[in-house]
């Protein structure tokens, strides 16, 4: 894919092994590029990150002037779907990268603003929705919510409630969270960014990883800018919202199935009730199972087998645009759940329910009847809880972008959201003005028409 197609020489190698002396192997025949890259854009699977700095090491050695991000990824999409391996994207010119970190998500994301400017038509933003840096950070998780739940039920009115709820949200802010909403909302809009939210399918320590030259730069945020003509796309597979509380009600209830209407007690990045039961415990009523204990939990992030995907959540609907976004809700020892989006903006009534997607796999391909051009190198990102809805199915992707695509290539990950003040419908996922994020069912798509500029 090398050949210059007015969008500059952009080639995209990748290998499916999975050792390293075999990765190594393998790319020594691929990486015999026509170009010398500007940039180069890394993707991870799980049977590849752990020897992220070997690999690291290599690269810097055959490209030492190359910038460069990196990530973990479910799984790319190039000829074939593969789960397994690396896959890397070089890129002539027309791409900066950027990197912030600091003590919250507005003052991380205010720097990496300032850092990005208004220069660059779209960008790409890596962060972790949840980062497990370590089984002691685990354990602090453990034991503050215990402490703040302890002072959560002394209380009895609800403003003295909501003032705990606060300080543990920044708490959790701090160390574990970066809300998608609060991240995405610090940009203006007046140009479209892509959020890739990271949440693994199964996590570990050290999850999710974010790479930005050559350094794996821990709990922060990632910028990838892109300079010249490009298109970003969002979509997700819903209905459009309704124009009134009672509208995005009837609009859920028509979609999902076995839905209820629930009260919650909630601040910031906290949920402490549901129904006036802890989260946890009314999932664990609701459904009539059991709730891994702490040191199973931490067992299975030992192993990198967490699970972080449920088929139950609640759905929330925004005070500011009537749009829904949904909390999946896991079985996991804690009182106070944390969200992974910040929820004030949104009303005390949710819907507990199961998901669902109509319209199977194929929904998921009508982001390619979005495209705007016909003539370019086409990034796309699918929610990779297809492949736990679909299975085999997600193969169709592969043929929804070679009918609709010159050239491609995509990746299954998390959720992923989007920013971009002038939206083309009334998303499901609009929670606040020019801001989609959901954690089921969306998609986004970058057709990089010319980087020339």
């Amino acid at each position: 894919m090398s050949e210059d197609k007015g969008y500059g020489m952009i080639s995209v190698v990748y290998t499916p092994y999975s050792k390293f002396d075999e990765i190594v192997r393998d790319l020594e025949k691929k990486l015999k590029l026509d170009f010398e890259p500007e940039f180069f854009f890394l993707f991870l699977t799980e049977s590849t990150w752990k020897d992220y700095k070997k690999i690291l090491e290599y690269l810097k050695k055959k490209f030492p002037n190359c910038k460069m991000a990196g990530c973990i990824v479910e799984g790319y999409i190039t000829d074939e779907i593969w789960m397994r391996g690396l896959a890397i994207v070089f890129f002539e010119h027309g791409v900066n990268v950027f990197w912030a970190k600091d003590k919250n998500t507005t003052k991380t994301f205010e720097i990496l603003k300032n850092k990005i400017g208004t220069k660059y038509s779209s960008v790409i933003t890596i962060f972790p929705m949840f980062y497990f840096s370590s089984r002691f950070d685990v354990l602090k998780l453990f034991a503050n919510d215990r402490l703040y739940w302890f002072k959560y039920k002394r209380v009895k009115n609800l403003e003295d409630k909501l003032k705990i709820l606060d300080s543990y949200s920044k708490k959790l802010e701090s160390k574990y969270v970066f809300p998608v909403n609060k991240a995405l909302r610090i940009f203006d809009g007046n140009f479209p960014v892509i959020g890739m939210n990271l949440m693994p399918l199964e996590a570990g320590y050290g999850t999710p990883l974010i790479i930005a030259n050559y350094k794996n730069i821990g709990r922060g945020a990632v910028a990838v800018c892109f300079k010249g003509k490009t298109n970003a796309i969002f979509y997700d597979v819903f209905p459009e919202r309704g124009k009134s509380f009672e509208e995005t009600i009837e609009v859920i209830k028509n979609y999902f199935p076995n839905v209820e209407l629930v009260d919650v007690i909630k601040k910031g990045v906290t949920i402490a009730e549901v129904n006036n039961v802890a989260p946890v415990e009314f999932l664990k009523r609701k459904l009539y199972k059991g709730i891994a204990g702490e040191e199973e939990v931490l067992s299975r992030l030992e192993k990198g087998k967490l699970s972080m995907v449920s088929p139950y959540g609640l759905a929330f609907i925004s005070r500011n645009t009537l749009g829904c976004s949904c909390l999946g809700l896991l079985p996991y020892p804690l009182n106070i759940y944390s969200s992974l989006f910040d929820l004030d903006i949104f009303y005390d009534k949710a819907i507990f329910l199961g998901e669902r997607i109509k319209g199977g796999i194929h929904s998921f391909g009508e982001i390619f009847e979005n495209k705007l051009y016909s003539d370019t190198f086409d990034i796309f990102m699918i929610d990779s809880n297809t492949i736990m809805m679909f299975g085999k199915g997600v193969h169709k992707i592969k043929n929804f972008a070679q009918q609709n695509c010159k050239e491609f290539f995509g990746i299954f990950t998390l959720c992923p959201s989007f920013r971009l003040s002038n939206l083309i419908k009334a998303y499901f996922s609009e929670i606040e003005k020019g801001l989609c994020f959901n954690s089921s069912g969306t998609s986004t798509m970058l057709e990089i028409k010319n980087l020339r500029l």
